[in-house]
């Protein structure tokens, strides 16, 4: 993954600008560790990391098909294929270069 899209940043390293990329909660950890509030230290694992592992693991595709007949006023259809992507996602290999960065 290219310098520019890390796939691990550090509390310290975020703030309120970086939704986008580390979520709310990650930018909040971000700002209160910029503030100078007490907490623990720690790392976000981003959503270039996300992406990068759809990509690469090749269930992209598969989450596309699986989501194109989708009848989103069927609750019973979206629980089922809800749980087949959750299945895909579970099962794919972590890009090696992601697993190490994390």
């Amino acid at each position: 993954m290219p310098e520019d899209r890390k796939a691990v940043v550090w509390f310290k390293e975020v703030g309120k600008h970086d939704i986008p990329l580390v979520g709310g909660k990650g930018a909040n950890l971000g700002e209160m560790t910029n503030a100078g509030i007490p907490v623990p230290p720690g790392f976000i694992v981003t959503a270039n990391a996300y992406y990068d592992f759809l990509e690469k693991s090749g269930v992209t595709n598969k989450i596309l098909a699986l989501l194109k007949p989708l009848n989103t006023h069927d609750s019973k259809q979206l629980q089922t294929i809800a749980l087949k992507i959750q299945k895909l996602i579970k099962d794919a290999i972590m890009p090696a270069e992601t697993a190490r960065q994390i």
